[in-house]
């Protein structure tokens, strides 16, 4: 699995592990976290999230950063609107959060559709793009309360 001189990523990942897992973040989150980090033990995993010069890492930041953007472009045609003196925390903790959602939940996501379409070459973008709307669409289950619908806006603006 782990070839050479590879003592920074598993120093990195036991610094991370040693972090969630003291933390006080809810059981859910740490096991995600762990699983996530362990998964770039394996050179496959690596491999698809940093080929073409960390693309699904720039698509991920970008959605963020898209998505942050269209809300704040939307919420000024609403009452009350943003205002760019007070309310940039707002816009900040929205990225923040929107970079965390992707990241932790698309970027898994966006692995496991890209693993499942490479088999169908015909459908695969209409396979990928079912995959990332119904892992948008599966958020509904965590929190029925609306964060499904930003989750789905994501899950279209990160399909690429």
């Amino acid at each position: 699995m782990i070839k050479g001189n590879s003592y920074i990523l598993v120093f990195s990942m036991a610094v991370l592990l040693t972090i969630v897992l003291v933390s006080s973040t809810p059981i859910l989150i740490k096991t995600l976290l762990a699983i996530i980090t362990i998964a770039f033990v394996f050179p496959v995993i690596r491999k698809l999230l940093f080929k073409d010069k960390f693309r699904k890492i720039k698509v991920a930041f970008y959605s963020s950063v898209t998505f942050t953007i269209g809300l704040f472009l939307v919420s000024i045609f609403e009452e009350p609107s943003f205002k760019l003196d007070g309310d940039f925390l707002i816009i900040m903790v929205v990225l923040f959060y929107s970079l965390i959602g992707n990241f932790l939940y698309g970027l898994p996501v966006s692995l496991m559709a890209e693993f499942i379409s490479m088999k169908f070459y015909n459908i695969r973008f209409w396979l990928s793009g079912l995959i990332h709307i119904g892992f948008g669409l599966a958020t509904y289950f965590i929190d029925p309360g609306g964060f499904f619908i930003f989750a789905v806006i994501c899950s279209i603006i990160f399909l690429h």
